[in-house]
């Protein structure tokens, strides 16, 4: 004790420690930051107790101090605690937080827990030093209060009550401002990869457009896709897919360098958003960066390996429009662009203006299509490659749109799917089809191309079972097509349904076979009838000889398991006879019949009119 008790009048002070306490905790419950409110205690107590200042630190998860307040410390000596890491003979403060206990330094010259460290305070007046760590209810160590003296000597009674007090008051200020963080980085920060989420790009992309249009500075918006990325979940798991995630969003920060923006959109999908350093911005050379840096061979802990393709879709402010959610669709416009482009990138531009016009409008319409009558299905024929007759037509859907015209459907069922229209639209297909096909004299079997969404319905064997009886159809004449996609959303469910089918006596035939990510692990799942092969392949057989290995490899297999394999898309002699002396058993194609309404095949389903033909491409 050194006489300075009687500075104190301990119930005065006692209850001016209180108001100030009061006052700082409505300042933490407003919201006021870590560093302000401790710095405001700092000040309130050295103004109750004249001889001592004041400093508090924290320390971090990896055991390294971080200077929180002081303000009557000089900066340099803030600056120079700051990351030294505690230990039994690191000064007051280190020494307090390693142990969980007070520690008092009456001379820092001398004591041997300041040997290393004395260089620093003794310079600045810093004589003796009292430190009281500041512990959690769960006794965790969150940094220390100190008092420094500029003389040596002891901390009075009062001086050690008031630090002990002040100690308690940091922690709920500083447990206060960790759940403060982690509620924000729950709110703002996607949690697997620690980029920003669709909240963060809510509250700062407006502010991005804002400065950028003061600094008249244009901004670019890259919305990034992992193509079919849910197929390396179905395949390697979810944990693998998450780690997958992880080393994409991570080479993402590294090619993003200083943009202004980076955030997780939600599964596989990101968005970029970075202000031109000057008037001019080269928004194609940062989209290839992003191509090229992003997909390519991923090899993760464990050993497994694989590559990711990415596709990239570029909007500009202010020349692509100056609202937020104008940008956002218009980026999301070009994204869809890009995944039909080889070089992985599109940029926003007047033409993909209309596109997206026209987009608006399909998703407007499409569920009104059978309603209004705008929907008709045509049959193209499937060939017996050794005898050229018709075993066969496959159903496709015509949307003939009264501002429009005729829409492919790979343009309009993405859009029916995603609208929830494909369910009312596949129903009125299979009717309408079914209906058509019975009333042929010709016996011949039918293909309707089914949706992954139609099949996952409980509900949809029941459906064909309703359709075969209303229209008569004998259902060994019936074959549905699924693609591999079907398996990868929901293979159990899938299975079950396509098993209920093959009890109906329906054929089921795999659309598309290979190119998919599963192709072997689904024949090997389900017995189906027929595969087809992608028309992508048979266009590019005769020249490419990947191609043709592909084409090749696909009808060994089939007939190695026993299944007739169609090739689709086939338009030329060439391609036609490559796939005849490789083993295919039909083929389909506009070589043999543009697909047309069923009474532009008339002569071909009157009685008799397959007998004895052999050559049935010179008839159609």
């Amino acid at each position: 004790m050194t006489g300075e008790d009687d500075i104190f009048d301990p119930k005065a002070t006692e209850e001016r420690l209180r108001c100030l306490q009061q006052q700082l905790l409505v300042g933490i419950a407003l919201g006021d930051s870590l560093v302000n409110v401790m710095t405001a205690l700092c000040n309130g107590v050295e103004a109750l107790a004249p001889g001592v200042i004041c400093s508090i630190v924290a320390v971090d998860d990896n055991g390294r101090l971080k200077f929180l307040a002081g303000p009557r410390l000089p900066q340099v000596y803030a600056d120079a605690v700051s990351g030294i890491t505690v230990g039994p003979e690191v000064g007051s403060c280190g020494t307090a937080i390693f142990l969980n206990r007070p520690i008092e330094t009456v001379e820092i010259a001398s004591d041997p827990l300041w040997a290393d460290y004395r260089s620093l305070a003794l310079p600045y007046g810093l004589r003796a030093c009292w430190s009281c760590p500041i512990s959690s209810a769960e006794d965790r160590v969150l940094g220390a209060f100190a008092f420094y003296f500029r003389e040596p000597r002891r901390a009075s009674a009062w001086e050690c009550l008031i630090a002990q007090e002040c100690a308690n008051f940091c922690a709920v200020a500083i447990e206060n401002s960790e759940a403060r963080t982690r509620l924000n980085n729950l709110a703002f920060f996607d949690s697997l990869t620690g980029l920003g989420n669709r909240a963060t790009l809510e509250n700062r992309l407006g502010l991005i457009l804002q400065h950028s249009s003061e600094t008249r500075r244009p901004v670019g918006i890259f919305h990034i896709d992992v193509v079919e990325f849910r197929a390396i979940n179905d395949l390697h798991g979810y944990a693998v897919g998450d780690r997958a995630l992880m080393q994409v969003a991570e080479r993402l920060r590294s090619i993003a360098g200083d943009c202004d923006l980076v955030v997780r959109l939600g599964g596989d999908d990101f968005l970029v958003a970075k202000t031109a350093s000057s008037g001019a911005f080269d928004v194609e050379a940062l989209a290839q960066e992003f191509v090229g840096g992003l997909q390519g061979r991923y090899d993760l802990e464990g050993g497994e390996c694989f590559s990711i393709k990415v596709r990239v879709g570029v909007a500009q402010f202010p020349l692509n429009g100056k609202e937020q959610d104008e940008l956002l669709v218009r980026a999301e416009t070009a994204l869809r662009r890009a995944k039909r482009s080889e070089q992985g990138y599109a940029i926003f531009d007047a033409h993909m203006q209309l596109e997206q016009h026209r987009r608006r409008s399909l998703e407007r319409d499409v569920g009104l299509g059978v309603e209004r009558g705008e929907f008709a299905v045509v049959f193209q024929p499937q060939v017996n490659a050794k005898r050229g007759t018709i075993g066969g037509f496959e159903t496709l859907l015509r949307w003939n749109h009264p501002a429009h015209g005729l829409i492919p459907p790979t343009d309009f069922i993405p859009v029916a799917e995603a609208k929830g229209a494909i369910l009312g639209i596949g129903a009125f297909v299979l009717r309408e089809a079914c209906r058509c096909a019975a009333q042929w004299h010709e016996k011949l079997r039918l293909a309707v191309n089914v949706s992954p969404a139609q099949i996952v319905r409980s509900d949809f064997a029941q459906l064909v079972r309703n359709v075969l009886s209303e229209t008569g159809l004998e259902p060994y004449r019936l074959e549905l097509e699924v693609t591999e996609s079907l398996f990868i959303q929901d293979d159990a469910t899938a299975s079950t349904t396509l098993r209920r089918l093959k009890d109906l006596g329906v054929s089921v035939a795999i659309d598309d076979f290979g190119t998919g990510y599963s192709s072997l692990s689904t024949l090997r799942s389900f017995p189906f009838d027929r595969i087809k092969v992608d028309r992508s392949f048979v266009a590019d057989m005769v020249h490419n000889s990947d191609a043709a290995v592909i084409v090749n490899s696909v009808i060994g297999l089939g007939r190695a398991m026993g299944l007739r394999v169609v090739a689709e898309g086939v338009e030329t002699k060439e391609q036609a006879t490559m796939l005849r002396r490789a083993g295919c058993h039909e083929l389909q194609g506009y070589l043999f019949g543009k697909p047309l309404p069923a009474e532009n095949y008339a002569h071909i389903m009157r009685p008799g009119a397959l007998l004895g033909r052999r050559d049935r491409s010179t008839a159609i």
